[in-house]
């Protein structure tokens, strides 16, 4: 039987394609399972179809990954997407680059402390003038809450010198202050009352302190209130206040204004005296030089609260205006101030004094804020009012007996006056 033509040609490529395939399949042998991109590539190129080519990578699998210059090649070589797309699968995953270790950051550090050791304890401790805290019975504070840098450090305790100090603070180190307070100066000793010298000859110069007792003492008073002391006078210059309570003059207990004359009577002008008083809950003793009383000077024992006009300059009611009583801090932690009344309204806060020592104006439109105070005299009650400026005032709302009480009632009529109420 004679063939076609066709069939010929048909049977040839046949037997070509099996000769391929064995040739393939010789050039294969004796290598690792997995197909390698070489023999890849000399499959396609000894004309094996690409779905052959698949077939075989599906038997043995691929040891090359696929990119795209690999791609290439094979499509170069004859790779149609079908086996491009088989190979992509079978070829292994590119190894993902090692996770980069978190950054070490050094630990931040905390907030500096400050370690007060001072000897005897009880001692108050001001810190930029600002009162923090008071020593234990042993002598210790331990503050937490502080801001680094360059601060002053103040002890202050009745009886003793006052103990001032620089530190530097840095974030999570100690700062340590360590101190032993030293007693106050001893007073010179009195000159002895009676003996063989007549009496007016021992006093013919008495003493002045500079004091004016309240005539009508509080009920239950442990001394005697002070109304107000002679500016610039022995008291006034030793730091007694308004409100304050003489408790002994020269180690003897005073109870009665008419005592307190008596026992700074029996002092001579120019005597140095110890004098112990009581200023708020801080009971302060200090050695005081007297003075030769003044001329035209009131006795203490006639002195009315009356004589110290509780508005000066000021009168006692206006319209639209509100007073109230406050201390007025002069910047020592509620040891150093002056008392006098605050008038709020008609545009202004207006204080002044009860001695003179102070008188200012505020007007409204300059009022940043007023508020309670959050460090600062907050023991006390203490607020402030701050200006546009910068400028910081700060006070203490009292009653008219000197007690401390809170702040609200002022801060509202300030924020009345001001609108924001």
């Amino acid at each position: 039987m004679r063939l076609a033509i066709r069939e010929v040609a048909s049977i040839l490529s046949g037997i070509a394609m099996a000769a391929v395939l064995c040739l393939s399949a010789a050039k294969l042998q004796g290598k690792d399972k997995s197909l390698t991109k070489d023999d890849v590539l000399n499959l396609l190129t000894g004309d094996v179809p690409p779905e052959r080519v698949a077939s075989v990578a599906r038997d043995r699998g691929v040891a090359f990954e696929m990119t795209r210059a690999t791609e290439k090649q094979f499509r170069d070589a004859g790779a149609d997407e079908e086996l491009l797309k088989v190979l992509r699968e079978l070829a292994p995953k590119p190894l993902a680059p090692p996770a980069k270790p978190p950054e070490s950051r050094p630990p931040s550090a905390g907030p500096p402390v400050l370690m007060i050791e001072a000897m005897p304890g009880g001692a108050q401790v001001y810190l930029d003038d600002e009162p923090i805290g008071t020593t234990s019975p042993k002598g210790v504070l331990k503050y937490t809450r502080l801001a680094p840098g360059s601060h002053r450090v103040r002890l202050s305790l009745a009886g003793y010198e006052d103990h001032e100090e620089t530190v530097q603070l840095v974030a999570g180190e100690t700062a340590q202050v360590s101190t032993t307070l030293q007693a106050a100066t001893a007073p010179a000793a009195p000159p002895p009352v009676g003996g063989s010298e007549p009496q007016a000859t021992q006093n013919a110069n008495p003493g002045y302190l500079g004091i004016l007792p309240v005539a009508s003492q509080p009920t239950g008073a442990r001394g005697v209130v002070i109304s107000g002391a002679d500016p610039g006078g022995p008291a006034d210059r030793a730091g007694i206040q308004v409100y304050d309570t003489v408790l002994r003059i020269g180690g003897q207990p005073v109870r009665t204004p008419q005592e307190l004359q008596a026992a700074v009577a029996r002092h001579q002008a120019g005597e140095v005296v110890e004098v112990t008083w009581l200023h708020a809950n801080q009971t302060i003793t200090r050695s005081i030089q007297l003075t030769a009383r003044p001329s035209g000077s009131v006795p203490a024992t006639t002195a009315n609260p009356s004589s110290v006009p509780a508005t000066p300059s000021m009168p006692a009611s206006m319209p639209g205006v509100v007073f109230f009583s406050v201390m007025h801090d002069h910047g020592s932690g509620g040891t150093n101030y002056c008392v006098g009344v605050m008038a709020i309204g008609n545009g202004v806060i207006q204080y002044r004094s009860t001695t003179g020592i102070h008188s200012f104006i505020i007007p409204l439109n300059e009022v940043k804020e007023a508020k309670r105070n959050g460090v600062y005299l907050v023991a006390m009650g203490g607020f402030h009012i701050r200006l546009q400026k910068g400028t910081n005032y700060n006070f203490v709302a009292i009653t008219p007996y000197g007690q401390y009480q809170p702040p609200d009632m002022i801060l509202t009529a300030i924020d009345r006056a001001t609108g924001q109420r």
